[in-house]
């Protein structure tokens, strides 16, 4: 189990879940706003937060063809504010990543700043080859938040947006 503070930048910390998150990942969970480009539907049951926050806190991190969702709480101030998802390939030296942020916590640069520390950890210390994320066509505020994280789109599939970030090193 790993829930330990993983990493850190001037505002932010982003760790794995804890039991304490679960409320604060439900009522984002819950948010018509924060729910309309994911993969979840509202209402979102307290049961389905419980079992995902408790396997998440109880999992080791970063798993080979699974999605590890990690918690992200702003350095002063204590709580879950969002969280970045990282589903690792199973056989390739690629992440595809995933990010939500409570209606609260958007607009003051963390997911831009989460996502970073993430994609440095991904390419310096799991030496991954390159990051990808898809989006909505339509979620214009994604795009840009992709953008600030310096991943390019690539290609368009239907209504979905496919975005890369390859690590220099490669």
């Amino acid at each position: 189990m790993t829930t330990e503070c993983l990493l850190s930048s001037e505002r932010l910390f982003v760790r794995g879940f804890t039991l304490d998150d679960l409320d604060a990942f439900h009522a984002y969970r819950n948010d018509v706003d924060v729910a309309r480009w994911q993969g979840w539907s509202v209402p979102y049951s307290y049961a389905d937060a419980t079992a995902l926050v408790t396997e998440m806190a109880t999992v080791n991190l970063f798993r080979r063809g699974e999605w590890t969702q990690l918690a992200v709480e702003h350095l002063e101030r204590s709580g879950l504010i969002g969280d970045v998802g990282v589903r690792m390939e199973a056989r390739e030296p690629t992440a595809e990543l995933g990010v939500t942020f409570s209606t609260a916590a958007q607009g003051f640069g963390y997911a831009t700043e989460a996502l970073e520390i993430v994609i440095a950890h991904l390419f310096q210390s799991l030496n991954l080859a390159r990051v990808i994320a898809i989006a909505h066509i339509d979620n214009e505020r994604v795009h840009r938040l992709l953008g600030r994280a310096a991943l390019a789109v690539v290609a368009r599939d239907g209504d979905e947006v496919v975005f890369s970030r390859r690590n220099p090193a490669f």
